[in-house]
């Protein structure tokens, strides 16, 4: 007869009785019997290197700050690779990710701009593109410029990755940004990871630091500091977290075009007459 009493906790040595012969086994010996013996640190490891698989032989989108730009591994946001991007509000990431899109429109790449919360200022986004005479030869450049930035704005912030999902697949956009979406569950943010992989785009994910995803293989940047109101220049300080060597960098947010605004939250923005029927009510 053979009986077995089990543990009330994992980590509890328990005895097992066989034909009355009693014998201390532990968890681990239970698991080298079965020859399953497996670290889980290395088994994370490796997890992370199938997610984030062959880094792209591209060079990174520089971001347009060089302190930032010589933190970061490639010197940019890299492709075919997810990244966040993760502050609280009024501390310039809204400001930092403009500087991105206006750079890789320079460069001739398409940007997709998921504005999960329909915050978005449209008037900052006048400045992105390359400044032209009017009536240049190159006012055409100008024009397709404006054709190569695509915002989108789902009814519903939790449709943000079914969005890049999309963006990702056509494979027409070097640099797609969601931002303002609720935090991504892991299988979520790994399908978009293969995404981006697969048509060597950046994905930029911008959150407000509360939480991150869990994804391995991710590259994680956090901003820290102080909200000064009123101040043209917000000085923050810039940490990359994960995906490369710990480091930290001072950064200058503002100078140039200056700081990046936010509309208030409203289902109705940038539509304004559906605000305007409520007060008449």
């Amino acid at each position: 007869m053979r009986s077995i009493a089990m543990p009330t906790s994992a980590a509890i040595p328990f005895a097992l009785a066989i034909v009355g012969v009693y014998s201390v086994i532990t968890p681990n010996d239970i698991l080298s019997l079965f020859g399953i013996q497996v670290s889980l640190v290395a088994l994370r490891q490796q997890l992370a290197v199938v997610v984030a698989g062959t880094p792209s032989s591209a060079p990174g989108l520089p971001t347009g700050v060089t302190a930032l730009d010589t933190m970061l591994p490639g010197r940019g946001v890299p492709r075919g690779r997810l990244t966040e991007l993760l502050a609280p509000a009024g501390l310039g990431k809204t400001t930092i990710t403009r500087s991105l899109v206006a750079a890789t429109l320079r460069r001739g790449g398409s940007v997709a701009w998921i504005d999960a919360t329909r915050t978005l200022d449209p008037r900052d986004w006048a400045q992105v593109t390359i400044h032209r005479a009017k009536g240049s030869p190159m006012a055409r450049e100008a024009r397709d410029e404006f054709d190569a930035l695509w915002v989108v704005r789902p009814g519903d912030p939790a449709r943000g990755p079914w969005c890049a999902d999309l963006l990702l697949r056509s494979g027409a956009f070097a640099l797609v940004v969601l931002d303002g979406a609720p935090v991504l569950p892991r299988a979520v943010a790994v399908r978009l990871t293969q995404l981006a992989r697969a048509s060597d785009a950046a994905l930029l994910l911008l959150g407000d630091g509360r939480r991150a995803s869990e994804v391995g293989g991710a590259l994680r940047l956090r901003l820290t500091g102080k909200r000064s109101s009123g101040a043209a220049v917000h000085r923050v300080t810039a940490t990359l977290e994960k995906g490369g060597p710990y480091q930290q960098v001072e950064l200058e947010v503002g100078r140039g075009p200056g700081i990046a605004r936010r509309l208030c939250t409203h289902p109705e923005i940038p539509d304004r007459r559906g605000v305007a029927r409520s007060q008449r009510h």
